[in-house]
């Protein structure tokens, strides 16, 4: 019966052991995870202030996809200005710093764009999404062969019998 008790008390002793380390590891995890709620609690307020701020947005996105493609930095950084001057004296409410490429670019698209040739400024970002999310393909007055050289490589990979035919009148 010593013997037994000896493995009895052998066995609480383990399983309290376990136990205590189980509230140790708990405790390191809470800890841890401490950090995590501040970050959780600041990702749902930069969400709910992009969710505020979609329609007007896209629908500033979707003037300037639709109209300001051939025009220059400045004059599209002008147009924007005026179109979020507008939006909120209707009461649309929009972003203050509006981003063609936040609003509708993907930024995966946007790294391999850039991967097949694209430049990474963002006019020419802003130019692959109008590109993107237009039905044509616009006229490109391309001096460096940048967009040339982009659209060739982002062809290479998706080319159909097609598109191989396009691909040298590039």
């Amino acid at each position: 019966e010593p013997l037994f008790r000896s493995k009895q008390w052998y066995q609480r002793r383990v399983a309290i052991t376990a136990g205590e380390k189980k509230l140790i590891r708990a405790e390191k995890l809470i800890g841890g995870l401490g950090g995590e709620k501040d970050r959780w609690s600041q990702s749902a307020k930069d969400l709910q202030f992009l969710y505020d701020n979609l329609i007007g947005d896209v629908l500033i996105a979707s003037g300037v996809v639709a109209y300001l493609g051939p025009f220059t930095t400045s004059y599209r950084s002008q147009c924007v200005a005026n179109w979020v001057k507008n939006c909120k004296d209707c009461g649309i409410t929009c972003s203050d710093a509006f981003s063609l490429s936040k609003t509708l670019g993907d930024p995966i698209k946007i790294r391999a764009w850039n991967i097949h040739g694209l430049p990474s400024d963002s006019f020419s970002i802003d130019n692959g999404v109008i590109v993107d999310n237009s039905r044509r393909w616009p006229l490109m007055i391309d001096p460096q062969g940048q967009a040339n050289k982009w659209i060739k490589n982002s062809k290479k990979e998706k080319s159909t019998d097609c598109d191989s035919a396009l691909i040298p009148l590039l």
